[in-house]
């Protein structure tokens, strides 16, 4: 949605739970740190997998069963409207990503997979609810549609991101295609192999900028792009990238010149994060290696449809902090990426002057999407 008569939409809240541990200043520490809990899998036979270990939440967050990415949602969605009374909570509305079509166990009136409605049930979130699938940038377009809901007067407030499990369909499927990496994933580095998998849910709270309560604002979302291009199934495509990231640049009025961060899709692929960089490198050309550029799955790994919206609310959080985390795993990093500032520091790195933040997802199909914070 683009148009001046559009509010501008504020993250008033965030919640997250994941490898990293449950909560959002679990996940600042993890991204600081490089710490992450990513134990053998033992729930069902890996013994010929590439890689036989998957990030998981390391304290008790519901069951183990078909419902747990619905416990992680609601664990994560439950943090973002801490505060909210019953009254508040019957008019937000709840759009989640997944890409487990089996996410939620068919029930009588119910479409199977509506993770959002089955969240929203037990949460207690009354508006509109809205499951996203557009593979692994579900969750970022699920932030991406309910920034829209927003702007337009649709939803007084809405609850946006995504949740997986760690499923056999998923770990499986992905060591069928030969995604998996041994090591889990490196982002940009010369020893990249593939991705390591991983459970966990992380939403934003969206309001209108003008109706959030004093001291409430973290960020405002300021753009989104969407795009659905490329011409193989598996192969990312630079072109339809690089189109998103500028959308969501028009979108938020602002020029490439003005982003400080960029937190990249950055898988640890080969194929993936070179087409990445291309697009960015099109989209910044000479100053890009000026503007840090991090990938969280170094230490998360690959929250599938919560990939993109754990990585939005690590762009929040950066630009709280005025901060950037480290890329880690990246190290020895591919002489192609050579020029780019990675963040290889052991350590977030303080970035005074941090103002925008670009965070950039990317699925199987050629699902692009980008978005665009910038402190309020």
């Amino acid at each position: 949605m683009t148009g001046a008569g559009r509010r501008p939409v504020a993250v008033t809240g965030l919640g997250s739970c994941g490898p990293g541990g449950v909560g959002v200043p679990a996940l600042w520490e993890a991204l600081g740190s490089g710490r992450a809990h990513r134990p053998p899998v033992t729930e069902f036979d890996v013994a010929g997998a590439t890689l036989r270990a998957a990030g998981r939440v390391p304290s008790a967050v519901g069951g183990d069963g078909e419902w747990r990415a619905l416990d992680l949602a609601g664990a994560a969605v439950r943090e973002a409207v801490d505060g909210l009374d019953a009254g508040g909570l019957g008019r937000v509305a709840l759009v989640l990503g997944t890409t487990d079509p089996g996410a939620v166990p068919p029930l009588p009136g119910r479409f199977p997979g509506d993770l959002a409605a089955a969240c929203a049930e037990r949460t207690g979130l009354g508006g509109e609810a809205v499951t996203v699938a557009n593979a692994s940038a579900s969750g970022a377009a699920a932030v991406a549609v309910a920034r829209d809901m927003v702007a337009a007067g649709d939803a007084p407030a809405a609850v946006a991101g995504g949740a997986d499990a760690v499923t056999d369909l998923a770990l499986l499927g992905l060591n069928s295609l030969r995604t998996l990496g041994p090591e889990g994933c490196r982002p940009f580095s010369a020893r990249r192999r593939g991705i390591g998998l991983s459970e966990g849910a992380a939403v934003l709270r969206l309001q209108p900028l003008d109706a959030a309560a004093p001291g409430t604002v973290l960020a405002v979302l300021a753009g989104c792009g969407l795009t659905n291009a490329t011409g193989h199934l598996a192969a990312p495509d630079p072109a339809g990238i690089e189109l998103a990231v500028r959308l969501a640049l028009t979108d938020a009025h602002i020029d490439p010149g003005d982003v400080d961060f960029v937190n990249a899709h950055g898988p640890g692929t080969r194929r993936g994060d070179t087409a990445e960089v291309a697009a960015l490198r099109a989209v910044f050309g000479d100053r890009l290696p000026s503007v840090p550029v991090n990938s969280v799955k170094g230490v998360l790994w690959h929250l599938q449809g919560g990939a993109g919206a754990v990585e939005a609310v690590t762009c929040v959080l950066s630009l709280v902090h005025r901060a950037v985390t480290p890329t880690w795993g990246a190290a020895p990093v591919d002489p192609a990426f050579d020029d780019l500032d990675l963040v290889l520091e052991d350590r977030p790195r303080p970035v005074p002057d941090l103002r925008t933040a670009l965070s950039v997802s990317c699925g199987l199909g050629g699902m692009n999407t980008a978005l665009v914070f910038r402190r309020p």
